[in-house]
């Protein structure tokens, strides 16, 4: 071949991908930001558009919320969940002598302290007024450890390829969750849309044949762009026959240096960070009580290290207000969005005193 054909043949491939990268650009559905959506619709994906905020009005003050899929509750309307409820509240009841609360749910089901330690690294470089972390034992499973971002559900770990997220990740985080294959992969789907067409591509599959993610042990991808352009994203739990109610995360001593490194996050936050450690139900004979026990000693002793202010609500809902161990009936949320009210209320006017 002579060297004018290849440069042509190059040509040629570069215009394919070229405009194939381009039409994946507008085919991707656009994300909504969190301060225009009570929660992701896309669940798992978008989320460096989600998080992404824009500027803040005069006199609009922003909490935002860092949890599990207890403040995402996908089965529960967006307008039930507690997020949404302490939003109502803060508002009406003029939190810290503002009317224009915001309160920003940056949740999902199935995150992890993988997750979770980006996005606070992420809230490193914005200027919040408030960051409520609402946090269990099984954010910090010893099974999430040495575990790399491809573990993960969401597309969080994009924003880790980032470099002003990069530099604020600390040493022994990126010892135990930076992989070389899986942080390219990460890198090249953050830059690249069609990388992340794929995944639409399994989304439309699971519209027309539902089920077929468990079949073949797809990914998760547990969203449908066609629909949900529309309409929320509300879909019932399905639970496949024989599968126990919660999967089996343990908590350990590598739990403890993962729950440090996160802390430690926290603390270089430019605004009122609260840990709440988050209501659950348990009974004595439940075999992950003594695991609760011990996250909430470790949570009380190092909030106090780091300086941090913790709410012990561990207790606070009733049982009978659970539909799980750990996800609320909506009667609850409301219950919990008053609390966290009441107790943001008390912490704000100290502020102002």
């Amino acid at each position: 071949m002579t060297a004018g054909r290849f440069l042509g043949a190059a040509a040629a491939v570069l215009a394919v991908l070229g405009a194939g990268e381009l039409a994946s650009r507008r085919l991707l559905p656009d994300v909504p930001s969190c301060v225009e959506a009570q929660r992701n619709p896309y669940r798992f994906r978008g989320w460096p558009e989600y998080v992404e905020q824009h500027e803040t009005a005069p006199g609009v003050k922003r909490l935002v919320l860092l949890t599990n899929s207890q403040g995402y509750a996908g089965e529960i309307p967006a307008y039930k969940i507690y997020p949404y409820r302490l939003e109502m509240l803060l508002r009406g009841e003029g939190a810290g002598g503002s009317t224009r609360w915001e309160v920003l749910n940056w949740a999902t089901d199935g995150i992890t302290t993988i997750e979770q330690s980006i996005l606070a690294a992420y809230l490193q470089t914005l200027t919040p007024d408030v960051v409520l972390v609402v946090t269990g034992y099984a954010d910090y499973a010893v099974e999430h450890d040495g575990q790399g971002f491809l573990y993960c559900r969401s597309d969080v770990p994009r924003l880790a390829t980032r470099l002003p997220v990069f530099t604020r990740l600390p040493p022994d985080y990126r010892r135990r969750h930076l992989k070389l294959e899986d942080t390219v992969t990460f890198l090249l789907r953050d830059r690249l849309a069609c990388l992340r067409m794929r995944e639409y591509g399994w989304s439309w599959l699971e519209s027309r044949l539902p089920g077929v993610h468990e079949m073949f042990y797809a990914p998760h991808v547990n969203y449908l762009p066609w629909d949900i352009k529309a309409r929320p994203w509300i879909r019932p739990l399905r639970r496949p026959a024989g599968r126990p109610e919660d999967p089996v995360l343990r908590y350990g001593p590598e739990s403890v240096a993962m729950l440090r490194d996160y802390l430690d996050l926290l603390t270089h936050i430019s605004a009122r960070v609260i840990v709440v450690n988050e209501p659950v139900r348990t009974h004595e004979d439940d075999y992950r009580a003594g695991w609760h026990l011990a996250f909430q000693e470790d949570l009380r002793e190092l909030t106090e290290t780091y300086g941090l202010t913790l709410w012990d609500l561990y207790s606070a809902v009733p049982a009978d207000q659970f539909i799980t161990s750990s996800h609320f009936h909506p009667r609850a949320h409301a219950a919990f969005a008053a609390m966290l009210a009441e107790r943001l209320q008390a912490e704000l006017a100290g502020d102002a005193l």
